[in-house]
């Protein structure tokens, strides 16, 4: 069998669908968003996680968007591959040897599994070896990956959660929803009950009810929170904060944001008074600087929370927007600009570059604004426990707490440190398995103190079945107390019977 793709280019960045050939450097430098495979004497060697290490007289090869989909149909460990630098074409060769190796090695790992797990695969390795003797190869690979779910080791006690945008239409696909979900194992959901501006919970009118349940003879909220007691699966308000809206074009309409047109003076500017973002499009924030903008989230979140029966609320966009630029961010309000000069002496209106230790104080300064909306909801959160009420207060975060604080103005770290939050979403949204382990290992190695349920998205990234036993086997590897699916939307019937199977059969 031969595929052969494009070759983008040979070093350099590795942009959206590409495929990118690094050599004769000491590693790709490549982030986490995509697949690499490295390559010796024109064998595949390896395959998986980005930022390879490149061996010498070998090359990596780098694959992002459709260029690692076809490296991930296409490739594994064994097969031969050729690079015509005249017409910039790679081919993968895959021979029978290379298959009969690779099959060889895969079963003697399933062998392993299934006496770690005590799940008897017997029946579907005697298929495969019948296969490989046969010569039938094409059939082992399928056979392979069913055992290879199977016998993934399960954990009782772990949170199992998913992030759901809630469309229903009725009570009874609510209820529907519920034990769909519940069936799979799933313990916990998110609820996105306030977002991009807009509520779904009827008795909280801080943020206006979306339109398509204006009317309606139920309230979505009470009856998720009905069906999760009747089929054990906790409801949390995960609720984006800081980001109310996306840009309206037709103006006539409003800016796209209901509460910034109440409240003009509450949103979010960059250097050129623009209210819309760039790099996340057209998203319009809150500015976090203000104390009647953080007063007035703290008495929307104490509203939701006395009219109904959360289990849980989970801080989104608990941050400033994208920030990778001056001009692309925020914070050049008269008011921020006001109170950075006098705690700091610095007009921030002058700077003209990220890189100056200028800047880095405003960014940390902006920072400490969302620190203080979290101490309020940390609060708020203890009045109630303080009240015997069962509450958990949660955030999603970036990972990588240095990019986190830079680009975002979220620290994290701190949150952590102060013991404000009972678990942390942290969102590993990468492709490869140990990817997400890394980041999610140095997250517990240096904030162990607060629980870690690990954010992933292989459906949603559309990566092939298996990778989400890969990457729930990688969260519980780094020391996660559980993972959280990115999103229901993607979470489909095959996702579920693999993971009742496999991971969560138990």
């Amino acid at each position: 069998m031969k595929k052969s793709i494009k070759i983008s280019h040979f070093g350099g960045p590795r942009e959206a669908d590409e495929l990118v050939i690094y050599e004769n450097l000491p590693s790709s430098g490549t982030n986490a968003y995509g697949i690499e495979a490295v390559v010796e004497n024109g064998v595949l060697t390896s395959f998986g996680s980005n930022n390879r290490e490149i061996p010498s007289g070998g090359f990596v090869v780098s694959g992002h968007g459709s260029a690692a989909h076809f490296m991930n149909t296409n490739v594994f460990e064994g097969v031969k591959i050729h690079i015509d630098k005249k017409d910039n074409i790679l081919t993968v060769i895959a021979d029978d040897d290379a298959k009969k190796i690779y099959y060889n090695n895969k079963l003697n790992e399933i062998k392993s599994r299934s006496r770690r797990s005590g799940v008897d695969v017997n029946n579907i390795i005697e298929k495969i070896n019948g296969n490989i003797q046969s010569e039938k190869l094409d059939e082992c690979k399928s056979l392979l990956e069913e055992a290879y779910i199977r016998t993934c080791e399960t954990k009782k006690g772990e949170v199992r959660a998913i992030w759901h945008r809630p469309y229903e239409r009725n009570i009874e696909q609510i209820d529907a929803c519920v034990k769909r979900l519940a069936d799979a194992g799933i313990n916990l959901l998110l609820i996105e009950t306030i977002y991009e501006g807009y509520s779904v919970a009827k008795r909280c009118t801080f943020m206006p009810l979306r339109e398509d349940l204006i009317g309606t003879d139920f309230d979505m909220i009470d009856e998720f929170i009905i069906a999760g007691k009747k089929y054990g699966v906790e409801i949390h308000a995960w609720i984006e904060n800081f980001f109310v809206g996306i840009e309206n074009k037709d103006k006539s309409k409003g800016c796209g944001s209901p509460i910034v047109d109440l409240h003009p003076e509450w949103v979010a500017q960059k250097k050129n008074g623009s209210i819309f973002m760039k790099h996340e499009p057209g998203f319009i924030f809150f500015n976090a600087a203000k104390p009647e903008v953080r007063e007035f989230l703290r008495d929307m979140y104490k509203k939701l929370l006395d009219e109904y029966a959360f289990d849980g609320i989970q801080l989104d966009y608990i941050r400033y927007p994208l920030s990778p630029s001056v001009d692309e961010s925020v914070g050049f309000d008269d008011y921020s600009v006001n109170c950075f000069k006098e705690a700091s002496g610095i007009d921030i209106r002058t700077i003209i570059t990220t890189n100056c230790d200028e800047w880095k104080k405003f960014i940390l300064w902006r920072a400490e604004n969302v620190t203080v909306y979290v101490k309020m909801m940390y609060d708020l959160v203890h009045n109630y426990k303080n009240n015997g009420r069962k509450l958990t207060l949660s955030t999603a975060v970036f990972g990588n707490p240095d990019e986190a604080i830079s680009l975002k103005s979220q620290n994290w770290q701190l949150w952590c440190k102060n013991g404000w939050l009972d678990c942390i979403y942290p969102m590993a949204y990468l492709h490869d398995a140990y990817d997400v382990y890394k980041e999610v290992k140095f997250m517990v190695e240096n904030y162990g103190n607060v629980p870690n349920i690990s954010g992933i998205c292989p459906a949603y990234s559309h990566l092939p079945i298996i990778e989400t036993t890969k990457q729930v086997e990688a969260c519980r590897a780094a020391g996660a107390k559980g993972v959280a699916f990115f999103e229901t939307q993607s979470f489909t019937n095959e996702q579920i019977e693999m993971l009742k199977i496999g991971a969560f059969r138990e």
